[in-house]
C-alpha cells in the first residue's frame, strides 16, 4: 500500500530531525510527537467555525496533531541556546483571527491599522486579506511572537485556503498556495527564527543571516547592493514529490547542487498525483 502524502511528510520530519543531530553545535533536538487527531474532532471543528478544512490540512492532522519540533545549539562552554521552533497548533487550537481587541474600558474595537486592506501581494498578484466579512482567517502559528502564520479563506465554504503571514505591524505577506508545501519550507528552513520574514520585504535581521549562513547556507541568498533577501535553490528542492526528497541534498551549498529554471511553486497547487503542476 502506498504512502499518503500526510505519512511521507512525516518521514521527512524525522529525516529532518536526524540531518539536525549531525550538524556541528546543535543539541537538545526534541520532536514533540503527537498522535493523530480523529474525523469526528475535525468534523467538529468545521461545524464550529463553519469552515471547511482543506483536504491536504486534514489529511495531516489525522496522522499528527500538529508538530512541535525544538533545537539549541551549544557554542563552546557556554549553556545551550534554544533556537530552531517548528510548530503547528493542535486543531482544537486552531482560532480564528478577527482583528478586534478589547480596549481598557473591556469594550471590543477593530483595529484600525490594518493598512493593507484591498491592496496587492507584489510577488503573488493575489489580493491581500483584511479583517472583514468577506475574510475568515485562522492562526496555525504565532512565531514566538514574531508574526503569525495564518489559514486564510476567501469563501469558507469551499475548503480552499492559502497560506499568508502577518507580520508584527499587520501587514500580510502571501507565503505559499497550500499546506503541504508550507510544510515542506518550513523542514527546509529548519524552523530557524524569522524564516517567514525572508518572503517579505522586511528580510531577516542580521543576527537571523548569522544563523542562516551557519546551519542552512543554501536557503538564502543576499543581495546586497538592493538590500533584499531572496530564496536561493527553493524551486529545486519544492519541484518533486515527497518521496523523492533527499534531505541530505536539500541543504547542501548553493555552489554545490546545479540549478534549473522552473515555476515558482509557491503559487502552484498540488495536482492529484501529489506534484506540483508545471514542473517537469
Amino acid at each position: 500500500m502506498e504512502e499518503n502524502v500526510s505519512e511521507i511528510m512525516q518521514r521527512i520530519t524525522f529525516s529532518v530531525v536526524k540531518y539536525l543531530e549531525t550538524k556541528t553545535g546543535v543539541c537538545n533536538v526534541k520532536l514533540h510527537e503527537r498522535t493523530g487527531t480523529t474525523k469526528e474532532a475535525l468534523s467538529s471543528w468545521e461545524q464550529k467555525n463553519s469552515c471547511l478544512l482543506p483536504d491536504d490540512l486534514k489529511n495531516y492532522y489525522l496522522t499528527s496533531n500538529g508538530i512541535k519540533l525544538t533545537w539549541s545549539v551549544k557554542i563552546d562552554s557556554s549553556n545551550p541556546y534554544p533556537l530552531g521552533l517548528m510548530y503547528l497548533h493542535p486543531v482544537d487550537d486552531i482560532m480564528e483571527i478577527t482583528g478586534k481587541s478589547k480596549n481598557k474600558a473591556g469594550k471590543t474595537v477593530t483595529k484600525e491599522q490594518d493598512s493593507d486592506t484591498e491592496s496587492e501581494d507584489e510577488d503573488s498578484g493575489l489580493k491581500k486579506p483584511s479583517f472583514t466579512s468577506s475574510y475568515r482567517i485562522f492562526e496555525l502559528d504565532p512565531c514566538a511572537g514574531l508574526g503569525k502564520v495564518c489559514l486564510v479563506y476567501r469563501n469558507p465554504h469551499s475548503g480552499c485556503s492559502e497560506i499568508w503571514f502577518l507580520d508584527r505591524s499587520l501587514r500580510w505577506h502571501f507565503l505559499v498556495a497550500n499546506f503541504t508545501t508550507y510544510y515542506r519550507l518550513m523542514l527546509l528552513h529548519l524552523g530557524l527564527p524569522q524564516w517567514q520574514y525572508i518572503f517579505t520585504d522586511i528580510g531577516l535581521s542580521m543576527q537571523a543571516k548569522q544563523w542562516f549562513n551557519i546551519y542552512a547556507p543554501s536557503r538564502i541568498q543576499t543581495d546586497v547592493s538592493q538590500g533584499r533577501t531572496y530564496e536561493h535553490d527553493l524551486r529545486d528542492s519544492l519541484s518533486v514529490t515527497p518521496n523523492q526528497l533527499d534531505v541530505s541534498k536539500i541543504f547542501k551549498g548553493k555552489n554545490e547542487k546545479k540549478q534549473t529554471g522552473l515555476v515558482n511553486p509557491r503559487l502552484v497547487p498540488l495536482n492529484q498525483n501529489n506534484t506540483l503542476k508545471g514542473s517537469k
